[in-house]
């Protein structure tokens, strides 16, 4: 059995008006709760879809970074001890 009211917007912030405060409240953190999820998919799914379309290091270029980082390391303990 299915029941449909058709309730304009206005409508329905009359009868939330009318409500105890401690209702509005249950509302409000309902509907934060349902904007937030949806914010943070939506910002999970691009982040992760920017995360795997940049750049990637080749083997190459892993070695080199290596390399540097092991020479900037040495650099910084004798030139700052």
């Amino acid at each position: 059995m299915e029941l449909r009211i058709n309730v304009e917007v206005n409508q329905i912030i009359g009868l939330i008006r009318q409500m105890p405060s401690e209702h509005k409240l249950k509302i409000k953190k309902e509907l934060d709760k349902e904007v937030k999820q949806k914010t943070l998919s939506k910002n999970d799914s691009s982040l992760t879809e920017l995360l795997l379309s940049g750049p990637v290091m080749t083997n190459e270029e892993k070695e080199n970074f290596k390399n540097i980082q092991k020479y900037f390391d040495l650099w910084t303990k004798t030139a700052f001890a």
